[in-house]
């Protein structure tokens, strides 16, 4: 599912969920944000998201979202827990097998060959998985130290697993109903695999987290919410990776919602990835005299043959983007 790294398209989305969270300000009762003042009471909630989309004929794809966010607020502490995943297949492309049995010269083609129609099954074009657990105790009434962990896998980045705990110190500049903001500052050590190994990247590190946290009730129905965490490993600065991601839920019955969400997962420096070299080449003869022995390719800008002539390592891109629309059933 390479379309998510379009460069574009974020900024569409983002512009599209301010006008919503806009639209849904303007339409708030004038007494919400009164009424919505009191603190939240104790207690367990939960929060599942589920999406699904299907093509099928000449586009065979399929792709499975889900989510899920438990949490306990105490009296001064905050359990919270969240688990998301996101798969794709993707049709691999129908070819024509010739049948067996067909001969044909080394340097030609058979000359239209009976052949069959091979159509693959899927495979998996995209996995992202997450898991985050936090634990919050308040010091006081503005502060508080918080201590977790997280799990995550994107093949599409090269990153088979990274784990990573943390610890450290928060404020909490509003806790109500209405408004809730709290960032974060921690240290943390990190343990990550790559698809393909860097030498030049350190695989296990101590690292610096710092966080924020956001939620505001727009209205009854409205909800936005947005969480930042940005890790930099402290013995070099330029690996460092950050996960932002700001989301609009709708409420559609007292245990239902739409929830609309837009996902940045930015790596400073990426992983890396073998490619083909590839060369365009047609023959050339120096002294013009066929079957002399002095004959050699010369790559060329259209046409040719098509050759393979090595392997490379490069850099993935940097940024990856998702955009989910997902059911929320919340109790």
């Amino acid at each position: 599912m390479r379309e998510h790294r379009r460069t574009g398209r974020p900024a569409r989305i983002t512009a599209l969920l301010g006008v919503a969270a806009c639209c849904s300000w303007l339409a708030a009762p004038a007494g919400a944000q009164e009424e919505s003042d009191a603190e939240p009471e104790p207690g367990w909630t939960n929060e599942t998201e589920l999406s699904l989309a299907l093509t099928g004929g000449n586009s065979a794809a399929r792709t499975f979202g889900f989510g899920n966010s438990l949490q306990y607020d105490g009296e001064s502490s905050r359990l919270q827990l969240r688990v998301n995943g996101l798969r794709s297949r993707a049709a691999v492309d129908p070819f024509l097998l010739v049948a067996p049995g067909v001969r044909f010269p080394l340097t030609g083609t058979p000359d239209n060959p009976p052949a069959a129609l091979v159509k693959p099954g899927s495979e998996p074009d995209t996995e992202h998985y997450a898991v985050t657990g936090r634990y919050d105790t308040e010091i006081s009434e503005r502060f508080f130290w918080n201590a977790g962990g997280t799990w995550d896998r994107n093949r599409e980045a090269g990153i088979l697993s990274r784990y990573s705990t943390f610890g450290g110190l928060g404020n909490t500049w509003s806790d109500g109903e209405a408004l809730r903001l709290a960032t974060t500052y921690a240290v943390s050590f990190t343990n990550r695999r790559e698809e393909t190994e860097d030498p030049g990247k350190d695989a296990r590190f101590a690292g610096a987290r710092l966080g924020l946290d956001y939620r505001s009730r727009i209205n009854d129905a409205v909800v936005h919410d947005g969480i930042v965490a940005a890790n930099v490993n402290l013995g070099s600065a330029s690996d460092y990776s950050v996960n932002a991601e700001t989301a609009l839920s709708v409420s559609l019955s007292r245990h239902l919602a739409l929830r609309l969400s837009l996902q940045l997962l930015y790596e400073n420096d990426p992983a890396q990835e073998d490619v083909a070299v590839l060369a365009r080449a047609a023959v050339v003869d120096p002294d013009g005299v066929s079957g002399s022995g002095d004959e050699l390719f010369e790559t060329v800008a259209d046409g040719g043959t098509t050759i393979a002539v090595g392997e490379r390592q490069v850099r993935r891109d940097r940024l990856d983007t998702i955009f989910r629309t997902a059911l929320v059933i919340g109790f």
